[in-house]
């Protein structure tokens, strides 16, 4: 049997192979350290809280930073998916009082979220949902919606009347003074409760907002989003928008009309009324006399056959 000799490299071959092992183990090195280096300052900048950027003369720094920037994306989505999500089946109950409200106006469906106040025949909403558009042409069909946690409509009930605050002279228009206040024709089935409502302190206040997409014919999954309602001064800074109190709650894919609700009491606090400035607006005198007006026109006959029973 015959054995192959591996070739032996002369002395030249092995003195440039080895400086090229010499040279290359010190390229590897120096890219080491440098490494280590770059490391160690990028985690000294993010433990201070600072941003963390690789230096701008790091040939890979373009590398180093869309890495960096993939990072921050995957981040702020999830940061997103805790601040909103579905509202789950185990929470619907809390929830089902929190409907939809839908119109036609000139042919063309508008939409907003509304919830029953008091009474399963009484919701509120915003007033810009039954404005006429700009041919005159007025809101008809408008039915109230409840929808089951896969976004099936469970019942539809005729909206009886609205009163509009920006129906009141001067009001029109008016942020602050977007309040509907609807009475429908039959009393919710599907609703298992209703949220209380009240008036807003001012302080700065941890939050949750329920509601559903304008375009429920695409998506019509209720959903809630979690944040902060900010005083409208601290400090010094004016953190309000025109007639309101800003939010920093996920408003996409919550039409207006959603509630604002406390979460540290479950009151409503406000209305979500405005998606492009993150805008709640809080009961004012008009909604709070309105519907003491329409509950007590509700509970009057109750109590004409409780005289008559007795």
């Amino acid at each position: 049997m015959r054995v192959q000799l591996a070739s032996l490299p002369s002395a030249s071959n092995s003195r440039k192979s080895a400086v090229k092992l010499a040279l290359l183990a010190g390229a590897m090195a120096a890219a080491a350290l440098i490494g280590s280096q770059r490391a160690e300052a990028d985690t000294a900048l993010c433990g201070t809280g600072s941003e963390c950027r690789p230096h701008l003369s790091s040939p890979a720094s373009d590398q180093h930073f869309f890495r960096f920037s993939i990072a921050h994306d995957q981040a702020a989505q999830h940061e997103v998916s805790l601040r909103r999500s579905e509202v789950t089946a185990k929470d619907y109950p809390s929830f089902s009082g929190v409907g939809v409200i839908s119109c036609s106006v000139d042919g063309k469906q508008r939409t907003s979220t509304a919830f029953l106040v008091g009474a399963f025949d009484l919701g509120v909403t915003v007033a810009h949902t039954f404005q006429k558009a700009a041919n005159g042409a007025g809101p008809i069909d408008c039915t109230y919606n409840s929808l089951d946690s896969l976004g099936q409509v469970r019942e539809r009930i005729p909206v009886s009347y609205v009163k509009s605050q920006w129906d009141e002279a001067g009001a029109a228009g008016q942020l602050s003074k977007d309040f509907a206040v609807v009475r429908l024709s039959k009393p919710s089935r599907y609703a298992q409760k209703t949220l209380p409502l009240g008036r807003f302190s001012g302080a700065a206040v941890s939050a949750v907002m329920v509601g559903y997409k304008s375009d429920i014919d695409s998506d019509s999954i209720k959903r809630k989003a979690r944040g902060m309602v900010y005083e409208r001064q601290a400090n010094g800074i004016v953190s309000s928008s025109s007639g309101g109190f800003t939010h920093d709650m996920d408003s996409r894919g919550i039409a207006p009309g959603a509630p604002v609700i406390d979460e540290s009491t479950g009151v409503i606090i406000g209305i979500h009324a405005h998606s492009a400035r993150n805008t709640m607006i809080t009961m004012n005198d008009w909604l709070e006399s309105t519907l003491r007006s329409e509950m007590k026109q509700q509970s009057e006959p109750e109590q004409q056959r409780e005289a008559r029973a007795n």
